[in-house]
């Protein structure tokens, strides 16, 4: 018997193999199915999907066999491997000098004939091999082997999808763990800026009802300033973190949601002033999303819609309608209008444009959050605007 001599990548090869997570799995259907038609095809009693580990060769799948693996001593696919583009064929055991006195051939399963296609995965390493044995000598025709090495191609895509997920789900537990610090990162911060800044605006306050009047006009400018900036910092930390919070919404269970009733709720904490007229164009209607996302979205949206808006009379048309596929929110104002070349760069985070408004602290968060809850429930949010006319922002939410 003729141990099978080392591959000369051997050590970028277990590498690679034991980056795919296979070893000592469970029996997969997947890999059973293959190995039930190699067995069928070739007429053969046994057919295995056979890796090549360090020390030994473990089976991933067995057809006709009950033993989960070998010594690598022993293993016919073991000198397979070591030319992953042929396919060893051995017609009859028992004249082949390397196999003759191999215990498998000597012993149980009284191996006679074998067939081995290695399995080369995408960088080159050949990982083990499909292969069919028989208790006795015997050819495999063209078409024969042809549906053996179409068949270990079909093991190799399943390896690399299960790598692929492997993959992916580190990457998901990492980006979670990363989440949760970043979450608890923003609150602590939240929590650690925020005290100070209540500190100073109180101060501000104190200061200028003690003091203010024996201040000049300058001096009572500059705690105007401190006052002012710190309001703006304080909005900017709560905004923060609401952002960083934002991705959550989705999480909760999605369900009916009527869209009159939403739009009354979102309207009764907005607190529309009285020169302001919401009109709805639509007819009553259920929407399955996450209720929590939905009126975060309109609350933005509608607030927007009253809060940039210069009219004597504030007008806010509500339209939805409703496809095979869609329902489409449109929110159109008669406010300031969008320059046509702020109408991207307005959802990107603490980006804002300019605003009539001399006392607002936006800090341009707020349709960040709503483009990133309109993309996660899976639509899609466009704005168009004539400045000093109308702006109107439409968004999709999918059946």
């Amino acid at each position: 018997m003729k141990i099978a001599p080392v591959p000369a990548n051997e050590h970028d090869r277990l590498k690679t193999l034991h980056a795919y997570g296979i070893l000592d799995t469970m029996q997969e259907t997947e890999f059973d199915d293959i190995t039930r038609i190699a067995a069928e095809v070739c007429h053969t009693p046994i057919s295995l999907v056979s890796i090549i580990d360090a020390h030994r060769q473990w089976f991933k799948s067995r057809h006709g066999l009950i033993t989960h693996e070998t010594s690598r001593d022993f293993a016919f696919c073991a000198h397979a491997i070591n030319n992953p583009n042929e396919i060893l064929v051995i017609n009859d055991t028992s004249k082949d000098e390397r196999f003759h006195d191999n215990p498998l051939v000597t012993g149980e399963p009284h191996v006679a004939f074998y067939a081995g296609i290695p399995l080369v995965n995408p960088e080159g390493y050949a990982l083990g091999t499909l292969c069919v044995w028989d208790i006795r000598p015997k050819d495999l025709n063209e078409s024969q082997l042809m549906t053996l090495q179409s068949l270990a191609r079909q093991i190799v895509c399943q390896l690399e999808l299960k790598r692929k997920i492997k993959e992916l789900n580190a990457k998901q537990a990492e980006l979670k763990r990363a989440y949760e610090d970043l979450d608890k990162f923003a609150s602590i911060a939240s929590h650690d800026l925020k005290s100070p800044l209540n500190n100073i605006i109180s101060l501000t306050h104190l200061l200028k009802d003690g003091y203010g009047g024996t201040l000049n006009d300058e001096g009572n400018e500059y705690i105007q300033y401190l006052n002012d900036a710190s309001y703006q910092l304080s909005e900017m930390v709560t905004g923060i973190l609401k952002y960083s919070r934002s991705s959550q919404l989705i999480t909760d269970e999605k369900e009916d949601i009527g869209v009159y009733s939403i739009l009354e709720e979102v309207s009764a904490l907005l607190h529309v002033p009285e020169n302001a007229a919401i009109t709805y164009d639509f007819s009553n209607m259920h929407i399955h999303t996450s209720h929590i996302a939905l009126k975060q979205i309109l609350m933005n949206l509608l607030g927007n819609a009253i809060k940039y808006n210069d009219k004597p009379k504030i007008i806010v048309n509500i339209a939805v309608r409703e496809d095979a596929l869609k329902h489409t929110f449109e929110i159109k104002d008669n406010g300031y209008g969008i320059a046509t070349a702020d109408t991207e760069r307005i959802f990107e985070l603490f980006e804002r444009v300019d605003s009539k408004d001399k006392a607002d602290n936006s800090q341009g968060i707020g349709l960040t959050i709503v483009k990133r809850l309109v993309e996660k429930l899976g639509g899609e949010i466009k704005v168009r605007s004539t400045p000093g006319k109308e702006t109107v922002f439409t968004f999709t939410i999918p059946k």
